[in-house]
């Protein structure tokens, strides 16, 4: 199967600066949070459109990064 769809964009959360990659394979989209600087990855989702992929990914990104926070 070949990446469809494959989009791009930076933005920032919670003060973080994050790049979402979301791109679809079959009939699934994906989506993948990364940290922009060192580039680790924060939160993966999938979903049925791009938008609920990154609604998920967002989601879990957002409680991750609180969940660190609250550590330090």
């Amino acid at each position: 199967m070949n990446t469809e769809h494959y989009q791009e964009e930076f933005r920032e959360l919670n003060g973080i600066k994050i790049r979402i990659t979301t791109y679809k394979i079959g009939n699934e989209f994906y989506c993948h949070i990364y940290n922009a600087d060192p580039g680790a990855t924060i939160a993966r989702a999938s979903g049925s459109t791009a938008e609920t992929a990154i609604e998920k990914a967002l989601e879990k990104a957002t409680g991750r990064i609180k969940h660190a926070a609250k550590e330090n």
